[in-house]
Order: C-alpha cells, then sequence, then structure tokens
C-alpha cells in the first residue's frame, strides 16, 4: 500500500516538475516573440556602437539628404494613422518636420546579399525629437540583395528613411534652435552589414535644406 502510494506521489511531484518547465520555456519564448516583434533594428539603442568608423567606403557610394521643415501634400482624405496625424501636427504649426533620406549604392563587382543598415544621428537632437528615436534603418525581417551596377534595373541601390518631428524651430528660444542645427549638421554614423562582411561608416557630407 505504501509503495503504491510512493508512486503516486513520484508521478505527482514529475507531473508539477514537468509543467513548470513548459511554463517557464513558454514565458521565455514569449518574451523573446515580442522582443524580436519590438525591436525590429540592428540595434535598439540611441547610442551608437563604439566603433571604428571611416570616412571612406569600399563597397558602397552614399548620399545623404537631410531636410528641415518641408511642408507636404496631404490629399485631404487621409485614412491611414500616420496620415492624420501628419496632416494635424503640420497644419497645428507646432512642429517642424525633419526628413533623413539616405541612399546607399553597391558599386563592388559583387552582389550584396542579406544587405542591412542602420543610422544614428547626432545625441544632440534626443531632447528635441518628438519621439526621442535617434536610430533607423532597415528591419531585420528585411530580405534585402544589392546587385551589381548595370545600365537596365535599380537593383543596386537602396534607400534607408526616417521622418519625425521637432519643436517648430522659428518659435523656440534661439539658443535651442541653434543646438538643434548644429545636431542636425553633425556627422551621422552607419552601420551596413551583409552576409561577407560589414562597413562602418561616419557620413560628413550630407546635403543639408532648411525650408
Amino acid at each position: 500500500m505504501s509503495e503504491n502510494k510512493g508512486g503516486k506521489n513520484l508521478k505527482r511531484a514529475l507531473f508539477w516538475v514537468l509543467l513548470m518547465v513548459f511554463v517557464v520555456v513558454a514565458l521565455i519564448g514569449y518574451d523573446y516573440y515580442n522582443y524580436n516583434r519590438s525591436h525590429p533594428f540592428l540595434y535598439n539603442t540611441n547610442k551608437a556602437p563604439d566603433l571604428n568608423y571611416s570616412t571612406q567606403s569600399k563597397n558602397f557610394k552614399i548620399y545623404t539628404l537631410i531636410e528641415v521643415g518641408k511642408k507636404y501634400q496631404f490629399s485631404g482624405n487621409e485614412t491611414s494613422e500616420w496620415a492624420k496625424n501628419a496632416k494635424e501636427a503640420q497644419e497645428s504649426n507646432k512642429y517642424t518636420s525633419l526628413q533623413y533620406t539616405i541612399i546607399i549604392k553597391n558599386i563592388s563587382d559583387k552582389v550584396i546579399r542579406d544587405f542591412k543598415a542602420q543610422a544614428f544621428v547626432d545625441e544632440g537632437l534626443q531632447p528635441y525629437i518628438m519621439s526621442g528615436i535617434l536610430y533607423f534603418g532597415t528591419l531585420n525581417q528585411q530580405k534585402i540583395d544589392l546587385n551589381v551596377k548595370n545600365n537596365e534595373k535599380m537593383d543596386y541601390m537602396t534607400e534607408i528613411s526616417r521622418f519625425t518631428w521637432l519643436p517648430n524651430i522659428n518659435q523656440i528660444d534661439v539658443k535651442d534652435r541653434e543646438k538643434i542645427l548644429e545636431a542636425i549638421k553633425k556627422p551621422i554614423k552607419l552601420i551596413i552589414k551583409w552576409r561577407d562582411g560589414e562597413e562602418y561608416l561616419l557620413l560628413e557630407n550630407a546635403e543639408v535644406k532648411i525650408y
């Protein structure tokens, strides 16, 4: 009788141990899923990694455009939440638009496979950018290959961009305006990774347009 009771207790204990293991594994899996869903970039920090950045690229030609205060045209019957919010923000006259566009061209003689890129703007902008986020780039789940340049297609190049808002730079303190414009003109750190390599670049010659 005691042996049967002992066997039942052992089975019951084993059941609870296996249940706890299942719960722990499920929680870890859930957290991992949520982390990857909400952290889609290579790095998820406003501080760029401390790497040996170069001003010259061996594999890419890069053009950087920064537009400050550009007015965007809206159709008036926007359906997306983003478009509605952007239209309201622009019409309120409380904000100044800030748009980053980085065009990256493959100038090597090889196809660049599994291309990913992330840019970091100057940390001096953090108090002013409405979202507070200083990085942008490709998403981890994106599949991008940059082919060798030819005369028929544009598949040797790609673009990463960021649209955000600043407080209206014409209505804020002069010193804050100067800090914003100074930070905008500072070099952007760009990290590029692909299947066979990586580059860390300092983009110093951006074209800045202030409207």
